[in-house]
């Protein structure tokens, strides 16, 4: 008598093929998939006559040995790549430790993700997972130091980029620096910088600028090398020598030029120094249109060309005394001068243009507008309503 064949389901035909050999091979469900993806691949021109063979193929590959076992006592050999990779992953991984103490009360640092929303309109952005780790890393860094710290921009070398954080300077910083060497806090060097490789690595705190810095900075061009220490060989000779002095001039110019506010929202203070300050909560508005150039105005005060912001301090009667004839310097700009005055001199052509956000058909009433310099590009703002944000690349 012939055995009695029974109806098999699609799943209990799956669990047979798949039941594992005694020999410890794979199960026939997993040899004939390994076959089917070796035809799909290599598409041979008759895959019906070379079946057997492609079968012996793919079992032959299965139960290729594998390289025996190293010994205990041996180091393990790590790819370069692998270590590199390694390396970063440490490098990282510190950040994300959660603090079980309170941070500072002076602590502030910046909310990147609005920020980057703005951003991200405008076609500029770092991506989702490089600005959380951006926005840890400066997290960090205004713990560290007890204060308010912005996310200032990131600057490209040949070797690395700059990411740039900035702190307000502190008077006592300037306290026995002659003021006719070095301008304090109400000149280019209001702000601290300090700058990192990447998230995770420390932050490096940027010298202070001098105005012969600022003014040899203005004659020269040269690719920055990633590498602070780096010496800076030109001519004029700059001041300093290192990268990193060369780099603290650069972001004082860009600061100046690129650090806007809207008409309203700022106003110049009401001290002999040139100064901006914040309009009034009960007083700030927006004077104008976003998308007209005389509604942005500069929010940091202007570098004149012999490298300061603020006129030259007095001379004592004592210091007065010789035969050298006084140097005449240029009156500062008025504070807040609207960027529509930014022109190129010999051509009146404007260093800024406006761009709306989305644009087109998709302009509407909260499209925000993006301000973006020609004359430093990567330089720039973006503003919708009251809220805005500035950020050099």
């Amino acid at each position: 008598a012939k055995p009695q064949r029974t109806a098999m389901s699609m799943e209990e035909a799956k669990q047979f093929l798949r039941a594992e050999p005694a020999d410890g091979g794979p199960s026939l469900y997993d040899h004939l998939s390994q076959v089917l993806l070796k035809v799909i691949l290599e598409r041979p021109a008759d895959a019906n006559q070379f079946f057997e063979e492609i079968s012996a193929a793919v079992r032959t590959e299965a139960t290729k040995t594998a390289p025996p076992p190293a010994d205990e006592g041996a180091a393990e050999v790590v790819p370069p790549a692998k270590e590199a990779q390694l390396k970063w992953v440490d490098t990282q991984s510190a950040m994300f430790v959660e603090s079980t103490e309170d941070a500072p009360e002076g602590a502030t640092f910046p909310d990147l993700y609005r920020e980057a929303a703005m951003w991200k309109w405008a076609g500029i952005g770092f991506g989702d997972d490089e600005n959380y780790r951006l926005y840890l890393a400066l997290k960090a860094l205004a713990v560290s130091k007890e204060t308010g710290v912005r996310f200032w921009g990131k600057i490209i070398t040949r070797g690395g980029d700059y990411y740039v954080a900035e702190v307000k300077s502190s008077e006592e910083d300037f306290a026995e620096i002659d003021p006719n060497l070095m301008e304090g806090a109400m000149g280019p060097n209001k702000y601290t910088y300090f700058v990192t490789k990447g998230t995770g690595e420390p932050w490096t705190q940027l010298p202070h600028v001098t105005p012969k810095q600022i003014v040899v900075a203005r004659q020269i061009k040269r690719f920055l090398t990633g590498d602070l220490t780096a010496p800076v060989c030109s001519y004029p000779p700059f001041p300093g020598g290192t990268e990193a002095n060369l780099l603290r001039a650069q972001i004082a110019q860009i600061t100046a030029d690129c650090v806007l506010s809207l008409k309203g929202l700022v106003k110049a203070g009401e001290e002999d120094d040139k100064e901006v300050v914040p309009e009034e909560e009960e007083d700030a508005a927006v004077d104008g249109e976003l998308n007209e150039l005389s509604t942005w105005v500069h929010a940091e005060i202007d570098i004149m060309p012999h490298g300061r912001c603020q006129a030259m301090p007095e001379k004592d009667e004592e210091e007065e005394g010789g035969e050298e004839e006084p140097v005449e310097y240029p009156e500062p700009k008025e504070p807040c001068g609207e960027i529509a005055e930014d022109v190129v001199e010999e051509t009146g052509k404007a260093l800024w243009i406006l761009r709306t956000c989305p644009g087109g058909a998709g302009v509407g009433p909260k499209s925000l507008v993006y301000a973006k310099s020609l004359k430093w590009p990567g330089g720039g703002s973006v503003a919708a309503g009251k809220k805005g944000s500035n950020r050099s690349r």
